[in-house]
């Protein structure tokens, strides 16, 4: 990801109430989008400056914009001139994809993440919302904001669990494949994959004190998909980390 900021220099008057409800409007489109994260604010100087964290260093370029952040741009652009300045990688996140082409993708998320809950499982690296396909056919649906849903409960169900709480709703939604929270995932993963041209596969977690299927085989614990009962296969992932895939009901777990 890239830290840098959007300077809007004015070309006419304009009304400052009227102008910054517009900016905080565009600012919830782009990261409703996947254009950038949601660490954003508004610095009135000279010019209103808009500090933002891109998820690619090009994400902020007009091809990239959903219908949402195409109209109030077309609103800004009236009144203003948008130059975009990047100061620098944010170090706080992992690179993004440029792969041309993806053959897989993982749907994970965790309580810290900032970042797309999809991976390209060639590269290893998230993947740009803008550039997935939209789940909706109607224009109300012209942003990501269901997937942004999802990942928001499953970070406030985790975040329950790991501040101490430890209580058997929280563990169950993360871990048990048939819990709301995993349901609403695994919904969301096949309806991604009707649409990418590729398999997207859901992450479950095998953590959190609950037990979980496993077969040992030498040194390792290789697990049972929780869907079907058949022996996972253990692959790893661009040379980084190493899973269990269920290639049959596109379902993975970490690797123990």
């Amino acid at each position: 990801m890239y830290y840098g900021y959007i300077e809007l220099i004015p070309k006419q008057e304009y009304d400052s109430e009227v102008v910054e409800a517009l900016l905080w409007q565009f600012l919830c489109a782009l990261e409703r989008n996947g254009q950038i994260t949601k660490a954003y604010t508004i610095v009135k100087e000279q010019n209103y400056r808009l500090f933002v964290t891109f998820t690619k260093e090009d994400s902020f370029a007009e091809g990239n914009d959903g219908f949402y952040v195409r109209q109030n741009r077309e609103k800004l652009k009236e009144l203003f001139d948008l130059t975009v300045t990047v100061l620098g990688e944010n170090l706080s996140s992992g690179r993004y994809c440029t792969c041309g082409e993806r053959s897989a993708l993982e749907m994970v998320t965790h309580r810290f993440d900032e970042d797309s809950p999809f991976v390209c499982l060639d590269c290893g690296r998230s993947v740009a919302l803008y550039e997935l396909p939209l789940l909706g056919d109607d224009v109300y649906d012209e942003d990501y904001t269901v997937i942004q849903y999802w990942q928001e409960n499953y970070s406030a169900i985790d975040t329950l669990w790991m501040n101490g709480l430890c209580d058997r709703y929280s563990g169950n939604q993360l871990v048990k494949f048939d819990s709301a929270l995993n349901k609403q995932g695994v919904l969301l993963a096949k309806e991604l994959e009707k649409k990418a041209g590729c398999r997207v596969y859901y992450h479950l977690s095998c953590a959190y004190g609950k037990s979980v299927k496993a077969k040992k085989i030498g040194q390792d614990h290789i697990h049972y998909c929780p869907s079907c009962g058949e022996l996972m296969e253990r692959k790893k992932i661009a040379g980084l980390y190493t899973e269990d895939f269920c290639h049959t009901c596109a379902l993975c777990y970490d690797a123990h």
